[in-house]
């Protein structure tokens, strides 16, 4: 028969009671040993040296030895009364531009002309414009279009009253040289 009871203490061994709850079951590994930090800083020091030795390099002080700089701007008499003679032949053209607006486009002249009817409620001056697609040259487009305005005022002022109705206006600027 089997005795089940509790051994006592006394009998056990006092080596086997030391916990290994707090002892490391197996060697922590470090990532770099001290013996890898010697033989890499080892072989930096050789690459240093074979390197100066092979391209034979010289340290020199590049700094110069002037403790007073002095820096002198010699300008043009028009510079320093600050007036720049610029000639303009050829860069300046003068342009006569006029903006319009584009406010839809339609497949269908009849939606164009209601929404051409709607425009003319607002009191801006719009007409259709018939144009072609590059993506299908062979189908008509309707164009809305409002305008000519002469400066970008008046075109900024229609394309707000536009957009406070609803719609998403383009602004084309066409110009001609004189």
């Amino acid at each position: 028969m089997k005795d089940f009871a509790k051994k006592h203490p006394i009998n056990k061994s006092k080596a086997k009671r030391v916990k290994t709850s707090l002892r490391a079951k197996r060697e922590l590994n470090q990532p770099l040993k001290i013996k890898h930090l010697f033989i890499i800083a080892a072989m930096s020091a050789l690459l240093l040296y074979t390197s100066n030795a092979i391209l034979q390099t010289d340290v020199v002080n590049i700094r110069g030895n002037v403790s007073n700089p002095k820096v002198e701007f010699l300008y043009p008499i028009e510079l320093a009364n600050d007036a720049v003679l610029i000639e303009l032949e050829g860069i300046v053209v003068q342009e006569d531009c006029e903006y319009l607006i584009q406010i839809e486009s339609y497949g269908k002249r009849v939606y164009a002309q209601e929404q051409l009817s709607s425009l003319l409620t607002l009191g801006l001056e719009s007409y259709i414009e018939k144009t072609f697609s590059s993506k299908q040259p062979d189908k008509p487009l309707f164009r809305v279009m409002s305008g000519p305005y002469l400066n970008k005022s008046e075109v900024n002022n229609a394309r707000e009253l536009l957009m406070k109705n609803g719609r998403q206006p383009l602004i084309y600027k066409k110009c001609t040289k004189i």
